[in-house]
């Protein structure tokens, strides 16, 4: 059996989706169990467009794009990563310090950097990967 928890990604897709899925309350937004390799797109709705890279069944990269950042959809996705694979720490303080000034920033809890950049237009794009 592969080793679900990555040292040098995110882990597999089978166990991202399902710790995802676990703390995922909203129906239209749980993750399929399985899927394909490549840069994959799961949602892409009014408020949510998220994708993973995916390379040999292992998640590299998630990528979540809102233009609704303080939308209860969105703080429901981010936290279903969040919870789903232990990162409780600092990202909601690094999630306000991009909102507020409309620009980067970034912080890394439990080996995963979350990557945070808004717009002028307020448009929240967040990334989550293995920090190296």
């Amino acid at each position: 059996m592969a080793q679900e928890l990555g040292t040098t990604d995110l882990g597999t897709y089978e166990y991202v989706s399902r710790v995802y899925n676990e703390n995922m309350r909203l129906e239209n937004y749980k993750l399929p169990t399985t899927s394909g390799d490549g840069e994959i797109i799961f949602f892409d709705t009014d408020e949510i467009n998220l994708t993973m890279e995916i390379k040999e069944q292992r998640v590299e990269k998630i990528t979540i794009i809102t233009p609704a950042p303080q939308s209860s959809t969105y703080m429901q996705v981010f936290e279903g990563f969040e919870f789903g694979l232990d990162a409780l720490g600092t990202w909601i303080n690094t999630y306000h310090r991009s909102t507020s000034t409309h620009g980067p920033a970034s912080d890394v809890v439990n080996g995963i950097l979350a990557s945070y950049n808004t717009t002028k237009n307020n448009v929240l794009t967040v990334s989550l990967t293995r920090a190296k």
